[in-house]
């Protein structure tokens, strides 16, 4: 009787963990109630080892997207996932890599890598005239930790963009790259850019829990860029004595 008995619990056991193994993704995340900014699409494989065919979060999509969900940070209540998302070789598609944690209270990333398309990026900035930007803006974090209550904790990584290029009037105008490091301040996210780089570009991005982030800085326009760049600069306000223009949002 008790060797029977042992016989149907393991039996048993070993059904749930089956169970728990071949979870379906899809019925997992219906069970929660998302952003209504987040939007997953064709949702597919186990809630360890899924995919879905596209995410989007306020009209950023990233398609299609895969992740590894790992079981044992679950006992402390945070979801660490493996994502791999977008075609990195597609210029207008925006791709991501890397490892992400997630819980009620905070947001951790290591070894994230993405990849957004500089005309997404700058066609969401406030700027006095429009720009139409090519090229790709690309952030690599080593170490994020970002607690939602407090903000920005920890953040350690840098950003480019790379094949910087603004639509002239006749052809595309040639920047170059340029480079920025990825920091915290006062519970703020921090880009700082620094030159050297074709606009004399330095500036000091802030930007806030609510998002509503402040820059300020300086730019002078290289000598060889067409005269149209020159013209464009004047929107941003009066050159000082050294020739720099002022930049603030």
């Amino acid at each position: 009787m008790k060797s029977t008995f042992k016989w149907i619990s393991l039996s048993l056991l070993v059904y749930i963990i089956f169970l728990v193994i071949k979870l379906p993704a899809v019925h997992v995340i219906s069970k929660f109630s998302l952003p209504p900014e987040l939007n997953l699409q064709h949702v597919s494989g186990t809630i360890w080892q899924g995919k879905a065919t596209s995410v989007a979060y306020q009209h950023l999509a990233v398609s299609p997207i895969e992740w590894k969900l790992s079981a044992f940070p679950l006992l402390f209540g945070q979801v660490e996932l493996d994502l791999k998302g977008g075609n990195i070789r597609q210029v207008d598609d925006i791709s991501i890599s890397g490892n992400l944690i997630l819980s009620n209270q905070q947001i951790g990333a290591s070894q994230l890598k993405v990849y957004i398309p500089a005309k997404t990026a700058l066609s969401r900035l406030p700027l006095p005239v429009p720009v139409k930007a090519q090229g790709r803006l690309v952030l690599d974090i080593q170490q994020l930790d970002y607690e939602f209550n407090q903000g920005c904790q920890q953040l350690a990584g840098n950003g480019q963009w790379l094949n910087a290029k603004v639509d002239g009037v006749s052809t595309a105008v040639n920047l170059g790259s340029f480079n920025a490091l990825l920091s915290c301040d006062n519970n703020n996210v921090v880009v700082s850019v620094q030159e050297p780089n074709s606009l004399g570009l330095s500036a000091k991005a802030s930007i806030p829990a609510n998002l509503k982030f402040t820059l300020d800085g300086r730019f002078k326009p290289a000598q060889n860029l067409p005269k149209e760049v020159h013209q464009a600069a004047q929107f941003f306000g009066q050159a000082g004595s050294d020739g720099y223009y002022p930049l603030s949002f």
